[in-house]
């Protein structure tokens, strides 16, 4: 089957209408197309989903849908990216409300605002927590670049914070197994309709980095007192 060719904006057609320029139009498509996909991933799941539901919630033909994308694993892609920045952006944001002398507080202020973040509109996380996990399409909460990002800056703070540790721990193991506790424990959550307070939820996920910071904190002390 063919697929439908866009309608052109060029020439006559190309003119402003209402004040709104040919290239604003597409603009304002795209953008409903991207809502409209948020809501359908969101609500029916990535399987359920097709491209025609996503253009009846957009109120738009299928063409103009094929003026923006190719299919819908490129719409959800858009879309997984656009909620793994909103997301990231509310847990650096609550990080830096906290000192950074008191890491366990740091960990629990981001672990609340992510799960806060989720608990706000599950649609988030049907397609950050399970599709991205089932289709293969989209790093979870994109972790590689994720853990990219802060791995130095985690491994400044622990020769800060411990300086006489006689080996260097793997930071991007660690992270990497933190981020993958975050989303099974939020997906598990979500699949209980969100049957614990989110702060309970935290006291249930930070445990990791709690034991973290007590062997690192042992092997610190115990290097500390070596002649």
């Amino acid at each position: 089957m063919s697929r439908p060719t866009p309608p052109s904006e060029t020439g006559g057609s190309a003119r402003r209408y209402g004040g709104v320029s040919a290239a604003e139009r597409q603009a304002q498509r795209r953008e409903r197309l991207i809502e409209a996909g948020l809501d359908v991933f969101g609500r029916m799941g990535y399987t359920e989903t097709t491209m025609r539901m996503i253009c009846s919630q957009a109120r738009l033909t299928d063409r103009y849908f094929y003026e923006q994308f190719t299919d819908c694993d490129e719409v959800y892609k858009v879309v997984h990216q656009r909620l793994s920045a909103e997301v990231v952006k509310q847990i650096a944001i609550a990080a830096a409300g906290v000192s950074s002398d008191d890491p366990i507080a740091m960990v629990k202020s981001g672990l609340k605002a992510f799960y806060t973040y989720i608990q706000e509109d599950p649609r988030r996380a049907q397609i950050l927590l399970i599709d991205a996990v089932t289709t293969g399409l989209a790093n979870p909460l994109n972790v590689n670049a994720w853990i990219s990002r802060y791995v130095e800056v985690i491994r400044h703070r622990f020769k800060t914070r411990y300086p006489q540790l006689d080996f260097n721990p793997d930071v991007e193991l660690i992270l990497g197994g933190f981020v993958g506790q975050v989303i099974h424990t939020g997906s598990v959550w979500y699949q209980r309709k969100f049957d614990t307070p989110v702060d309970g939820l935290v006291d249930h996920t930070a445990y990791a980095w709690i034991g973290l910071h007590q062997w690192l904190s042992s092997r610190n002390t115990a290097e500390a007192k070596t002649p």
